[in-house]
């Protein structure tokens, strides 16, 4: 912790111990690669009391069915599991909405499905193609009762694998809506989870990923060089900081508005987050243009002063109660006299402790109630585009076709477990080709290796007493990591169903039948999405056109921030950020489906480069300046004609047209800005 040398005058500030980054150096790598592929790792996500209570759920039903020599129970432990898994968390009503819609959904899709399969695979098949395509259409309801839709499709394609006459498969629905409808009871009523937990957890992570990209910062290191290795793991960084920092904000909108005292301890938390955001930007950028010699000793203290204010806010946003007091002591270092000498280190310096000041005031022990800020408004979390929106249908018609394909392939094949098939590529089917190419990769791998962890289980778990304890930690570990790796989730996930199925139905090679038939759903949900491709091309033009309004937009507040409040440029910062995020995420998943050549993606990343540079020297520009009474207007002009050029260009781009440039100052915005136009011009002619 930063402490104040008290004997000095200068009272330079000490700090008592070496920070580490957010992640270990090897992890923090490999999490920014996995990021940047669009692929999750999130190590703060671990949900340790969700795991416990899901294995809880699971393993008093598989008990009872154990003992009481009942293997169709075990339909009510695929109930209680599977409904875990639909808890989206947030409100009570949202859960309860989820959750006892997938028990209704699957006590009427169980036996359905079960007493057609006795009308053979034709109708099967059909009966598949109708519910997987109405139960993927509840993406339309939002992120809440998207998983719900997801399991209910889940029963669909097992139940169809167990053929019943109408009482017996009434028996299977029965069977199921208990054990739902157990899950449902614990996790509402008896074993209550704090429901700001996921939203601590993702603050947390906002910090962790702003000490990473400070650890790039420091002296020495790659981060602030203007080499295109260190501009791409700058724009690695950035982008992984606003997507935690999102991520915060879409948890927190789903947390009650009104008397929730730690919903706005966590507001406070993830506003500080993205105002040292923009002061790392402006390090990172000013990094690469070279600082004063002068600044050298500013440099170092003022990164050691942030690493110390980073460490202590990682700590304390994921405590319930957090406690400001240790940030008092850092936010004086900031102020203190070797900085305070009119550089660019100062002003940040100043700024990032008004952040924290402000924070101090809204944490305890200053305040046992934030202050509510007048600018942050409580907004509900997004609904949904709504069931019958374009992408929501598509991407329900090929689910629906999909598995479909899959069903007939394990009738060809004679699959001893089609169903595990099928579930596959339930599963792995995304909106996107290259999004469903990496599930069905994490999938892949997630199986071969909990095939390779069950088949040593069943050597070394000889009895049926043991397979039962073991299915209570499995259970857990299953839960406790969906949020951090899908691929760690379908390592415990696939023991977990062998071990299940061991115990009540033994079989001989579950563990490599399920791989097997895991890579075969898989590869077959890739299949159908290669062949329906999304209008990528558009996608792309679209998301570079949203990103280059966004930071035009950004860069045109700050030029004239004299009459532009703080407020609307801290939104239109967000925005820019958000936009070239989403146009990067953009330009990636088209590079994973082998278009790099086809659709210009080359020339887009330099034009979203040329974006992330303008939005630093914008950042840069904002924090740095001392508000003059006057606007820059030959910046506002020229980003008026900048924006307007663009939008009248044509397609069909003409090679001598180039942005204008009569009229630029030297400064390091209105290179910025020209930079953009250069950028834009070569893609524009890439496009022709």
């Amino acid at each position: 912790m930063a402490t104040i040398d008290t004997r000095n005058e200068s009272a330079k500030c000490l700090l008592s111990r070496r920070h580490r980054a957010g992640h270990a150096p090897l992890l923090s790598a490999l999490v920014r690669f996995l990021e940047k592929n669009s692929v999750a790792l999130t190590p703060e996500q671990i949900g340790f009391m969700e795991g416990l209570r899901a294995a809880t759920a699971v393993a008093v039903v598989v008990a009872i069915a154990w003992v009481l020599d009942a293997p169709t129970l075990g339909w009510a432990a695929f109930g209680a599991f599977w409904t875990c898994l639909a808890d989206p968390g947030g409100p009570d009503r949202e859960r309860f909405l989820a959750m006892g819609g997938l028990a209704i959904a699957g006590a009427i899709t169980a036996p359905l499905a079960a007493t057609l399969a006795e009308f053979g695979p034709l109708i099967a098949a059909l009966f598949l193609l109708a519910t997987v395509f109405l139960y993927s259409l509840s993406r339309g309801w939002g992120p809440a009762a998207a998983p719900a839709g997801l399991m209910a499709s889940v029963v669909a394609v097992v139940a169809i694998s167990f053929p019943r006459p109408p009482l017996a498969a009434a028996e299977l629905g029965i069977t199921f809506f208990s054990g739902s409808i157990w899950a449902t009871t614990l996790c509402l009523l008896i074993w209550r989870i704090h429901p700001h937990g996921p939203a601590r957890r993702a603050v947390a992570a906002a910090y962790a990923r702003l000490q990473d990209m400070l650890a790039d910062l420091l002296p020495g290191e790659s981060g602030t060089s203007s080499s295109k290795k260190s501009v791409t793991l700058a724009a690695d960084h950035r982008r992984a900081v606003r997507n935690a920092i999102e991520h915060g904000h879409a948890l927190l909108a789903r947390l009650p508005c009104e008397g929730d005292v730690e919903r706005d301890y966590i507001r406070a938390g993830l506003d500080v987050a993205d105002q040292l955001f923009a002061t790392l930007i402006a390090i990172e950028h000013r990094g690469r243009n070279g600082f004063a010699p002068s600044d050298g000793a500013a440099y170092r203290e003022t990164i050691g002063i942030l690493a110390e204010a980073l460490a202590e806010l990682n700590h304390q946003s994921g405590r319930r109660m957090p406690d400001g007091s240790a940030l008092v002591a850092i936010a004086k270092c900031l102020k203190s006299e070797p900085l305070a000498k009119g550089t660019l280190f100062a002003k940040l310096s100043a700024q990032s402790a008004a952040a924290l000041d402000s924070l101090i005031r809204q944490w305890p022990p200053v305040a046992l109630a934030p202050r509510r800020n007048p600018i942050a408004s409580c907004k509900p979390a997004q609904s949904g585009s709504g069931l019958f929106a374009p992408p929501i249908v598509r991407h329900a018609v090929r689910a629906a076709i999909a598995v479909m394909v899959a069903y007939a392939a394990a009738q060809f094949l004679r699959l001893d477990y089609s169903y595990w098939a099928t579930m596959a590529t339930v599963v792995c089917m995304q909106p996107g080709a290259s999004a469903t190419w990496r599930r069905s990769l994490e999938r892949i791998l997630g199986s071969v290796t909990g095939a390779v962890i069950a088949a040593a289980g069943a050597e070394l778990l000889s009895t049926q007493g043991a397979l039962l304890l073991v299915i209570f930690p499995v259970a857990a570990a299953t839960i406790a990591l969906r949020s951090v790796s899908y691929t760690l989730f379908v390592a415990f996930l696939t023991p977990l169903f062998i071990f299940v199925s061991e115990l009540l139905q033994p079989g001989h090679s579950l563990a490599w039948t399920r791989a097997f038939d895991n890579v075969v759903g898989a590869l077959i949900g890739v299949g159908i999405s290669s062949l329906w491709p999304e209008r990528v091309r558009d996608a792309m033009e679209a998301a570079l056109s949203k990103a280059i309004d966004a930071n035009l937009a950004y860069a045109e507040l700050v030029a004239g921030q004299a009459g532009s409040a703080d407020s609307a440029i801290r939104d239109a910062r967000r925005a820019a950020g958000i936009a070239s995020t989403a146009a990067e995420t953009c330009r990636q998943r088209l590079v994973l489906e082998g278009r790099r050549y086809s659709s210009h993606l080359d020339e887009a990343a330099d034009v979203l480069a040329a974006l992330r540079n303008l939005a630093g020297a914008a950042t840069s520009e904002w924090l740095e300046a001392d508000r003059p009474g006057g606007s820059n207007k030959t910046l506002l002009e020229a980003i008026d004609r900048l924006r307007h050029w663009r939008s009248a260009t044509p397609k069909f781009f003409v090679p001598e047209q180039s942005i204008p440039t009569n009229g630029f100052t030297t400064d390091d915005l209105a290179e910025s800005l020209h930079s953009l136009g250069a950028q834009l011009s070569v893609y524009l002619r890439a496009l022709v």
